[in-house]
């Protein structure tokens, strides 16, 4: 009897164990399946690509991977990607002010597309903008947009043209609110812009 009795305990031990053992490998299973899902950078795969910006509001998009287009909407808004990877487009389709910010650790594979309706505007319109230290390949065919690159080391593609400081003539002035004429000042940032004026097409480059 004590023998039966002490036959079933130990078998009671080692099926405890078991489940305990089996209990862990499923756990270690799981958390390397959702590291799995992340790479190198902590970024995992998108699974949202519209994104639409209430006026005033400030979003920020952190660690996600981009495989479809992106398309932002909404105007007066701002929104950041921080460490994101676009492997298609980014198209923004506000017609007035929006921000999309691409900082440094953000890499963008595809084009930053403007798509509006406005076309008549000036200096003073709040265009929407991209804004980057790093290179960008901007399109803007037939509506109104700006790019911001804040890093004049590196250079701007605005409709398959590509610009730097080398090609600009004029720096904007804080103090006096005004375009003076480039004369060496020391600028930190490119401006390149496209805006129509009685029906003609203007194309502004600027440094600051």
């Amino acid at each position: 009897m004590k023998k039966i009795l002490a036959l079933t305990l130990a078998l009671i031990m080692l099926m405890s164990l078991s489940a305990c053992s089996g209990g862990e490998d499923t756990q270690s299973q799981a958390n390397n399946s959702s590291s799995s899902q992340q790479d190198e950078s902590g970024r995992s795969k998108a699974t949202e690509f519209t994104f639409e910006l209430a006026a005033e509001e400030e979003r920020t998009v952190e660690n996600l991977i981009f495989d479809e287009d992106v398309t932002i909407s909404g105007d007066f808004g701002v929104i950041i990607f921080e460490n994101c990877e676009f492997n298609g487009d980014i198209i923004n389709t506000a017609e007035q002010f929006t921000r999309v910010v691409l900082p440094d650790g953000t890499t963008v594979n595809g084009n930053c597309v403007f798509k509006n309706t406005t076309k008549e505007a000036n200096m003073d319109y709040p265009m929407p903008k991209y804004i980057s230290p790093n290179t960008l390949n901007i399109v803007c065919e037939d509506c109104i947009g700006s790019g911001v690159l804040e890093s004049t080391e590196n250079d701007m593609i605005f409709n398959g043209e590509t610009y730097s400081m080398a090609d600009v003539k004029f720096f904007y002035d804080a103090d006096s609110n005004e375009l003076v004429p480039y004369e060496g000042q020391e600028a930190s940032v490119l401006f390149v812009g496209q805006w129509w004026e009685n029906g003609e097409k203007i194309l502004q480059m600027f440094g600051e």
